[in-house]
């Protein structure tokens, strides 16, 4: 039996090199942003879904959406607005996989999958949505336009000082984290 664990790389439509596996690719789905119910994960969908044959149906039902980088206001990610964000779920020859955020290096130990930023919506939305770290050179979906769907939607994600303690944190600066493995 091989061992590994499995991480979802956000906003990449590869693994890192190496001796990584893919398991699959897909398109990152979730809640639609100004709904109070449904899903508050961000899911990495795969791009081969297969559908039950067996004729089953439901009215009452909670709703997946695409996700699309809202980064409007960045100052490097604005090519990505609106465009919808892919994912790929990689396996490592690792026995643990773990993501820190406010970081860019591993722990000593550690081997670096990838690194990024944190995102998530935005904070006056309604519901809220888990925060995940989207890498550091995102990619947009192959079918993707920069004409505004909505649906999830990815924003970075900024410090505020008060609770979280400055230094050894700084007010209003975008959040970065690793992926790592040991």
């Amino acid at each position: 039996m091989s061992r590994g664990d499995v991480y979802t790389r956000w906003g990449r439509t590869s693994c890192p090199s190496g001796d990584i596996e893919t398991v699959y690719t897909g398109v990152i789905g979730g809640g639609h942003y100004s709904h109070s119910g449904g899903s508050n994960d961000y899911l990495c969908l795969p791009i081969d879904p297969h559908w039950d044959q067996t004729g089953l149906t439901a009215s009452s039902v909670g709703l997946i959406y695409g996700t699309e980088y809202e980064t409007s206001t960045s100052s490097s990610f604005k090519h990505l607005y609106n465009n919808e964000a892919p994912c790929v779920v990689c396996k490592a020859n690792a026995g643990t996989v773990i993501m820190i955020p406010a970081r860019t290096t591993c722990y000593s130990g550690w081997r670096v999958e990838y690194s990024g930023y944190l995102m998530s919506q935005h904070y006056t939305q309604p519901g809220s949505k888990e925060t995940i770290c989207v890498d550091a050179s995102p990619e947009a979906t192959t079918e993707s336009t920069s004409a505004s769907q909505d649906g999830a939607l990815l924003y970075f994600m900024k410090t505020s000082c008060g609770s979280l303690k400055c230094p050894p944190y700084v007010n209003d600066k975008i959040l970065t984290c690793v992926v790592c493995s040991k």
